[in-house]
């Protein structure tokens, strides 16, 4: 594994944790989709039982009852996707790995700091241009 842009490993870091965390309210998300269109549908079809309907409102509601199951259609894949998903999800999910994610990232980015704000005291040789700049960091503070 090549660490020379630490900024997409802290990427995939953060994407990992936004998987782990959200693949619940997704799949809660779509099954709460699915009701609703469940439910609609419902409604289409009392429409189509219980109302005297002529030929242009029939066609009207059979159009909206077809766009409805397709709709429905679609978040079902969606579901069956996120249910593949969510098997893998649920093996490695547990509050450590999210914490240890979590974690990762502060570490990640405490790294970084200490890179970009690293300085070096010298021991000896204190006419190098790098002893100066350690006098003016610390004349700064």
């Amino acid at each position: 594994m090549q660490i020379d842009n630490i900024d997409e490993i802290e990427k995939f870091v953060e994407e990992m944790n936004y998987f782990f965390t959200n693949i619940e309210r997704t799949n809660s998300d779509l099954k709460n989709e699915l009701r609703t269109k469940e439910l609609e549908q419902d409604d289409l079809l009392h429409e189509i039982e219980l109302s005297n309907l002529n030929a242009f409102e029939l066609a009207k509601v059979a159009g909206r009852l077809k766009k409805t199951r397709q709709q429905r259609r679609e978040i079902k894949d969606k579901l069956e996707f996120i249910s593949t998903i969510k098997g893998f999800s649920d093996k490695y999910n547990n509050k450590l790995i999210t914490g240890d994610l979590i974690n990762l990232l502060k570490n990640i980015r405490q790294l970084k700091k200490n890179w970009d704000t690293r300085i070096y005291k010298t021991r000896v040789l204190e006419d190098l241009k790098v002893s100066k700049m350690k006098q003016n960091k610390e004349g700064e503070e």
